[in-house]
Parts: structure tokens; sequence; C-alpha cells
């Protein structure tokens, strides 16, 4: 990190901990591109691991007492929106890399795990529009909640989009442009509108899992 690169991360730093207090967490190391769009009402939280990447354009909301966890050594790309409501937490594990424009929707709670690759312009959806009542507009209807997990090593690829309760198992492999809808086992490739299973990957030759540092 240069001197520039550090002086303005640094003064980042201060506006955010000015703006939202003990609210938020920062660790060493922490790199600003630019000046984050960040809220993190009263009851929430967010915190940065040591030695996080943002890119400029980065929006992150926190409200009615939800939390975002960003461990260390993640990167996130330009145009990076990650929102955690309704008392949900976002955690995103370390050493994963969120890609441009990508979309992190937190309202049913989004766990990612560690050393995960997520391409640009990936859609995470935890929240869904209520709309079964045929007597109601679908906008006066609410939202349905649920959790999705992304496990660890996962990669996903450009422009898909994984909707409510999914949850992707480790080492899995989703095709650009897919749309998930139901959960994977590990090592699954994943493709397709909706998406389907393509083939198992193959597993370490001892059996084990890989290292995380």
């Amino acid at each position: 990190m240069s001197f520039i690169e550090m002086l303005r991360s640094t003064i980042i730093k201060l506006v955010l901990v000015s703006l939202n207090g003990r609210r938020l967490k920062i660790g060493s190391g922490v790199m600003f591109l630019g000046l984050p769009r960040v809220r993190v009402d009263k009851g929430s939280r967010l915190e940065f691991g040591d030695n996080v990447f943002l890119g400029d354009l980065v929006e992150i909301r926190v409200t009615k007492r939800s939390r975002v966890l960003i461990a260390s050594d993640c990167k996130l790309d330009r145009g990076v929106r990650i929102v955690a409501t309704n008392g949900a937490t976002v955690e995103v594990g370390r050493h994963t890399r969120i890609g441009l424009w990508s979309v992190l929707n937190g309202g049913g709670g989004i766990t990612v795990g560690r050393s995960v690759l997520i391409s640009g312009y990936v859609y995470l959806q935890s929240s869904s529009h209520a709309f079964s009542d045929p007597k109601q507009t679908i906008q006066a209807q609410g939202y349905k909640h649920a959790q999705v997990v992304i496990s660890d090593d996962c990669w996903l690829g450009a422009h898909c989009v994984i909707l409510p309760g999914v949850s992707i198992g480790s080492r899995c492999v989703v095709g650009a442009n897919a749309v998930v809808t139901v959960g994977y086992p590990p090592r699954t490739c994943i493709g397709g509108v909706p998406a389907r299973s393509i083939r198992t990957l193959e597993a370490t030759s001892d059996g084990q899992p890989l290292p995380f540092s």
C-alpha cells in the first residue's frame, strides 16, 4: 500500500467512524479505493476484518438490528452492494472475492464461506415478493425471507442469481447466467435456467478437504 493509499484510507476510516460510531468496527490494513456509502442504524453492526479491500462505489446498509461481518483478506470490487435488514446477518468468510456490481440482499440472512469467488453482476437474494393472494396487488403482499448459504471454495459465474432458501455445498461451480432455485451438495457443477446439476467435480486425491489459511 502506497503512502497516498494509506492516507486516503485513513481519512475515509475516520469519516466512517465519525458517522457511525461504535456500530462500525474496522480492522487494520483495510484499504478504501473511494468513500463507500455506509449506513449502520442504531442497534445494528458492521465489522471489517484485517486487510479488506473495498473498491469505489461500494454500498453497505445495515438496518433493523442486523449485522454485516466481512472477514479478513476479503475483496469487494467496484459497485458491490450489501444489505442486511430484519435482524438478519450477512457474513462473508475469509479470502472471499466479490466481483463488480454484485448484490447481496440479506433480508433473510446470507452466509458466504471462505475462499469463495463471486464474479461480477451476481445476485444473492434472500428475500422475494409474496404473490399468492389474487385479491391484493403483489406490492401490497410484502416479502418472504429465507437464508442463502454459499459454502467454502465455491465459484459463482457472472450474472448468476441465487434465490431465497438456497444452500450450496462446498466447492460448487455455478455457471454464468444460471438461476439457482434449489440447493446442491458439495462439488456440483450447476448451470442453466432454471439451474440443474451438470456433473460432479472430482474430490482431492486423498479425499480430504483443501486447507484454508
